[in-house]
């Protein structure tokens, strides 16, 4: 490459880096249309770091808000190979709402075919939110100045009485269950702004997530009744945050003036608490079964093939001995993962790290899944000589856990695809199966310690920790690991590992 081409390169990279607005660039040549470069402005507006992002689908920013006209309008431009612009809601890392203005263009070569696509993304949120604000500012004017001649006393009291019954997020209901307040932790925690749902009924607001039948009737009986409640429990799967289990609280306000016979509903969040209880049951159970019976197949080949010695019978021994191999075989890896969850969590277990070809930690993984799961074909297709930096043996340990779990979710399929790509300054790895798939709800949760989905636990048997162990290496390594998945459609895992550069 000619030196003045170099330059130029260089000088264009640092004007991208220098930028405030976010810059990402997408290879449109590999599955999914992976972000292969972003830069420094990009990840301060995301609140993700750089590793953090590179690989992903720019779709992950919008989390579960998927329903989003501008949505269609980027698929349709990428489709189409055009450019366009649109207003989107993204997500930082932390769950934080910002609106950007992202504009697409597409990169052609010299065939007119598209190779790629550059995003820039400048943050919006400001002026949306200035122009919400100014729009709530002409509605509520009439009743702002109806507050300002509130009585001093009344407010007083009517405070105090907030206080007094909250916990965590807290809601002020009419008679007729319209929402009259709505306190600064209820619109953290649930993700939405408090103004939008004034006025409205309680069972209209979240997409429904409070019509419960049970909920409103034991509301309604609040005032005529005098009736307070405690603890009534709801799970649900609300919209931005996903499922929670919450306990309610309600009870009158008895305070004279605007707010007398008005109820206060307080909401306690215990979901975390919820799901530490049940691992601990969970992790006795599996652990329990998972280890029974492995053991009972052992003894129960050795008892058969002590009967058969004493007979003189020789006919089916070797089966009976693999059979007990295997079961042995299956074991020894559920007390190493079981050991190498402890030591992750207490955080001894180290790497050694070296530069190695990427056949070196899937050669042996394929071999060893394969003559279990004999009837899946492992197809791969990518470049096998990138140089990666890295453990041998951990990332071994993480493609044979995610070949078996391909194997093992598909077992009416005969093929796994296995795919290898370069994303900027890292390898990405993929293992994409034809199996039962996953619901969008557990793609954060299958990499939790010990967690299963509860749908598969009569039919598929596990421990929970082998995708936990495949996260916790990945992570180690400056990588990320995610899945892409749809019920009854299969599923892609993937990860990334820095490169040799």
């Amino acid at each position: 490459m000619p030196e003045y081409t170099k330059a130029l390169n260089k000088i264009f990279g640092t004007a991208l880096d220098a930028s405030v607005d976010g810059v990402v660039i997408t290879d449109n040549s590999q599955p999914d249309n992976p972000i292969i470069y972003c830069n420094q402005a990009f990840s301060e507006i995301s609140g993700y770091s750089i590793n953090e992002i590179i690989g992903h689908n720019c779709r992950f920013l919008q989390g579960s808000d998927r329903n989003q006209k501008a949505r269609a309008v980027i698929s349709k431009a990428l489709a189409e190979g055009k450019s366009c612009q649109v207003d989107i809601r993204n997500y930082k890392k932390d769950g934080t709402l910002f609106w950007n203005e992202l504009s697409i263009s597409p990169v052609l070569d010299e065939d007119g075919n598209v190779t790629h696509f550059i995003g820039i993304q400048n943050d919006i949120s400001r002026r949306k939110e200035a122009e919400y604000n100014l729009l709530q500012e002409r509605e509520n004017l009439e009743k702002r100045v109806r507050d300002r001649t509130k009585d001093l006393k009344e407010h007083e009291e009517f405070l105090k009485g907030i206080v007094e019954t909250i916990r965590e997020s807290l809601l002020v209901l009419d008679p007729d269950l319209n929402i009259a307040l709505v306190n600064k932790h209820f619109e953290k925690f649930f993700k939405i702004n408090g103004n939008q749902l004034i006025d409205n009924k309680l069972t209209e607001v979240l997409e429904g997530s409070w019509n419960i039948p049970e909920l409103v009737n034991l509301l309604k009986n609040v005032l005529p009744s005098h009736n307070p409640f405690e603890g009534f429990e709801v799970a649900h799967a609300f919209p931005y945050i996903g499922i929670k289990r919450l306990l309610l609280n309600a009870s009158q306000i008895s305070v004279d003036g605007a707010y007398k016979n008005w109820i206060l509903l307080a909401i306690e969040d215990v979901t975390e608490r919820h799901v530490i209880e049940k691992k601990k049951d969970d992790f006795i159970a599996i652990a329990s079964h998972e280890m029974k019976t492995p053991i009972t197949v052992v003894q129960g080949n050795l008892q058969l093939l002590e009967r058969m010695l004493n007979k003189g019978e020789v006919a089916g021994y070797e089966t009976r001995l693999t059979h007990a191999m295997e079961s042995v075989e299956k074991l020894k890896r559920l007390i190493i993962n079981l050991l190498d969850t402890s030591q992750l969590t207490s955080g001894t277990k180290n790497k050694m790290p070296s530069v190695i070809q990427i056949d070196q930690i899937i050669e042996q993984p394929m071999r060893e899944v394969h003559s279990i799961f004999n009837k899946h074909e492992i197809r791969v297709i990518g470049d096998k000589t990138l140089n990666i930096v890295g453990d041998k043996n951990q990332l071994m340990q993480v493609v044979t856990n995610l070949l078996t779990n391909a194997a093992k979710y598909s077992p009416d399929a005969t093929q796994i695809v296995l795919h290898i790509g370069r994303v900027g300054n890292y390898a990405k790895i993929s293992v994409k199966d034809e199996g039962i798939g996953l619901a969008k709800e557990n793609h954060t949760r299958i990499f939790e310690r010990f967690y299963r989905v509860s749908s598969n636990d009569n039919i598929f048997f596990g421990a929970g920790i082998g995708l936990y162990i495949s996260q916790q290496i990945v992570i180690d390594h400056g990588g990320t690991i995610w899945v892409e998945s749809e019920i009854g459609k299969g599923s892609v895992f993937s990860f990334t590992i820095p490169l040799s550069i």
